[in-house]
């Protein structure tokens, strides 16, 4: 298994999207997989995987295939942590269209806190916060999916007006160990998604990040 150069920490490694499908589930099981990846939203008091975005309350979904119905039977949230338990972590990427889901979010998972194998990311940092100050003891991230997304975390740190935070990041974005270190500086974890690439797993792994995120289990071999 690959570690950080700095600590000698283990790269967590990181199954995505595996968590949206009954037929990935298993694959909690793998040796090279140490986590899981759900894309969830709020369905009322249900939280539900799926990669598609609802639009409102309309029971109509949109995806890059265009805009179709529901997708029936949905993957729940009790789903997803009986996958995982005794055998991997679970990333919660909570996603956010219309209205806030940090409160229904938090109810449905305060009965589970006391587990050590959920964490969240979040694309939208103001539900990010509220979801951590429901949940002190649950990690949450912020997902940067932009150079100004990162600028800006960057900002925040330096002026003070957030504490040293996950982040999960496009992997992209890092083109360097300098950048990889400069990060560092500001937050505890960095998760560098997609990646599905050998090489590039490789090279991140080397540059000290955290936790790579990948579709293919042989970028998580590699690790």
């Amino acid at each position: 298994m690959a570690s950080r150069p700095d600590t000698g920490a283990p790269v967590l490694r990181t199954l995505h999207a595996a968590g949206n499908y009954r037929a990935l589930h298993p694959l909690a099981k793998h040796p090279a997989v140490d986590a899981i990846e759900a894309d969830v939203w709020i369905a009322g008091d249900r939280v539900l995987a799926h990669h598609e975005r609802p639009i409102g309350d309309l029971p109509l979904l949109l995806s890059n295939r265009g805009i179709r119905g529901p997708i029936p039977d949905p993957v729940e949230l009790d789903e997803l942590l009986a996958a995982v338990e005794g055998h991997c972590r679970l990333v919660l990427d909570v996603r956010s269209w219309f209205g806030d889901p940090a409160p229904d979010l938090a109810r449905r998972l305060a009965p589970h806190v006391g587990r050590k194998d959920v964490s969240i990311t979040c694309e939208s940092w103001k539900v990010a916060d509220r979801v951590r100050a429901w949940l002190p003891d649950v990690p949450v991230a912020y997902s940067v999916r932009q150079e100004r997304q990162a600028r800006r975390f960057v900002g925040l740190r330096l002026d003070g007006r957030i504490p040293p935070t996950p982040i999960a990041i496009r992997h992209t974005l890092l083109i360097d160990e300098m950048a990889v270190e400069a990060l560092h500086e500001h937050t505890p974890h960095i998760s560098a998604w997609t990646v599905d690439d050998v090489d590039r797993a490789i090279e991140l792994a080397s540059w000290g990040v955290d936790e790579v995120v990948s579709n293919r289990l042989q970028v998580l071999n590699s690790l």
